[in-house]
Protein backbone atom coordinates (compact mmCIF):
# COMPACT_ATOMS: atom_id res chain seq x y z
CA UNK A 1 0.00 0.00 0.00
CA UNK A 2 2.94 2.57 0.94
CA UNK A 3 4.30 1.58 -2.50
CA UNK A 4 1.29 2.66 -4.43
CA UNK A 5 0.98 5.30 -2.56
CA UNK A 6 4.44 6.78 -2.74
CA UNK A 7 4.56 6.42 -6.87
CA UNK A 8 0.89 8.11 -6.92
CA UNK A 9 2.48 11.00 -5.07
CA UNK A 10 5.69 11.12 -7.39
CA UNK A 11 3.62 10.54 -10.72
CA UNK A 12 1.60 13.93 -9.34
CA UNK A 13 4.35 15.56 -8.69
CA UNK A 14 5.91 14.77 -12.38
CA UNK A 15 2.53 15.88 -13.63
CA UNK A 16 2.15 18.98 -11.79
CA UNK A 17 5.85 20.38 -12.73
CA UNK A 18 4.93 19.42 -16.33
CA UNK A 19 1.83 21.75 -16.11
CA UNK A 20 3.68 24.39 -14.10
CA UNK A 21 6.10 24.74 -17.19
CA UNK A 22 4.09 24.04 -19.82
CA UNK A 23 1.16 26.60 -19.33
CA UNK A 24 2.77 29.91 -19.22
CA UNK A 25 4.44 28.51 -22.86
CA UNK A 26 0.87 28.07 -23.75
CA UNK A 27 -0.89 31.35 -22.93
CA UNK A 28 2.46 33.00 -24.26
CA UNK A 29 2.25 31.27 -27.84
CA UNK A 30 -1.74 32.38 -27.97
CA UNK A 31 -0.82 35.97 -26.68
CA UNK A 32 1.83 35.96 -29.66
CA UNK A 33 -0.81 34.78 -31.99
CA UNK A 34 -3.09 37.23 -31.43
CA UNK A 35 -1.13 40.07 -31.60
CA UNK A 36 0.39 38.65 -34.67
CA UNK A 37 -3.30 39.30 -36.03
CA UNK A 38 -3.92 42.47 -34.66
CA UNK A 39 -1.01 43.84 -36.17
CA UNK A 40 -1.80 42.28 -39.25
CA UNK A 41 -5.28 43.73 -39.37
CA UNK A 42 -3.74 47.30 -38.86
CA UNK A 43 -0.92 46.63 -41.54
CA UNK A 44 -3.66 45.68 -44.23
CA UNK A 45 -4.82 47.99 -46.69
CA UNK A 46 -8.02 46.63 -46.30
CA UNK A 47 -8.41 47.31 -42.49
CA UNK A 48 -10.37 44.11 -40.42
CA UNK A 49 -11.35 41.35 -42.84
CA UNK A 50 -13.02 38.23 -41.82
CA UNK A 51 -13.29 35.92 -44.87
CA UNK A 52 -14.63 32.56 -44.85
CA UNK A 53 -15.29 30.25 -47.64
CA UNK A 54 -17.82 27.98 -47.20
CA UNK A 55 -19.96 25.36 -49.78
CA UNK A 56 -22.52 23.86 -49.44
CA UNK A 57 -25.40 21.52 -51.37
CA UNK A 58 -28.36 19.92 -50.16
CA UNK A 59 -31.58 17.69 -51.17
CA UNK A 60 -34.53 17.14 -49.59
CA UNK A 61 -37.79 15.23 -50.22
CA UNK A 62 -40.85 14.59 -47.98
CA UNK A 63 -43.47 12.80 -47.96
CA UNK A 64 -46.38 12.66 -45.28
CA UNK A 65 -50.06 10.71 -45.09
CA UNK A 66 -52.50 12.19 -42.77
CA UNK A 67 -54.88 10.69 -40.47
CA UNK A 68 -57.58 12.89 -40.69
CA UNK A 69 -57.63 15.94 -38.35
CA UNK A 70 -58.21 19.40 -38.05
CA UNK A 71 -56.05 20.04 -40.66
CA UNK A 72 -56.80 17.72 -43.59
Amino acid sequence: MVDKTDQRQKLIRQLSRGVVLTAPLMIAAAGYASVHAIVADVASDRGYVISAVGEAEGEAEAEGEGEGGQFN
